[in-house]
């Protein structure tokens, strides 16, 4: 499925596993292909790994008030498919029980109740995952149990594809874009 004059809605949660590769993958399209949603904590959390200018040239759609009014998007065409990626262990958990409190979880809401496909990338896809701190430290993540029987919930949704990796991600996005 090519999505032509429809676009790509990407959301940025507040995480720091995978977001400079994502960050990466996102610039490897044209500005006019994606639209970038963030929640606070992802605004956040890409200016602390100053990442911003990176990512400053597309549309940014921010987490600036209550009732997301960017939402209405999912119900007009402008979009083929949502992407969450990174996606936080609370965001996901927000997902899997249906809490639409913040940007991000108000559009994969959203999208889904529109009929538009959502792929997620969970930062807690895998045991010993390693990450960077901002200053580049190295960091091993543990998963909690209960952050994998949340993935293996959001497996089974609806129109929710879940990958394991950014590399799987890219392959996705090539036949999309």
């Amino acid at each position: 499925m090519r999505t032509n004059e429809r676009k790509i809605a990407w959301g940025i949660t507040g995480a720091g596993a995978f977001l400079k590769e994502c960050i990466d993958l996102i610039s490897s399209f044209p500005a006019d292909k994606i639209d970038v949603f963030l929640s606070k904590a992802g605004e956040e959390v890409v200016k602390i790994y100053k990442l911003w200018d990176r990512i400053k040239g597309y549309n940014l759609i921010l987490d600036k008030s209550a009732s997301s009014p960017s939402c209405g998007l999912f119900y007009s065409g402008a979009y083929s498919v949502l992407i969450v990626a990174p996606a936080t262990s609370n965001t996901v958990a927000k997902m899997v029980y249906g809490i639409a409190d913040s940007l991000i979880t108000n559009i994969f809401a959203q999208s889904g109740k529109a009929g538009i496909p959502s792929i997620v990338l969970p930062t807690d896809v895998d045991e010993g995952l390693v990450s960077f701190s901002p200053s580049g430290k190295k960091i091993v993540l543990r998963r909690r149990r209960i952050d994998e029987e949340n993935i293996l919930k959001l497996k089974e949704m609806d129109n929710v594809t879940v990958v394991d990796s950014v590399r799987e991600l890219k392959k996705l996005l090539e036949g999309l874009l």
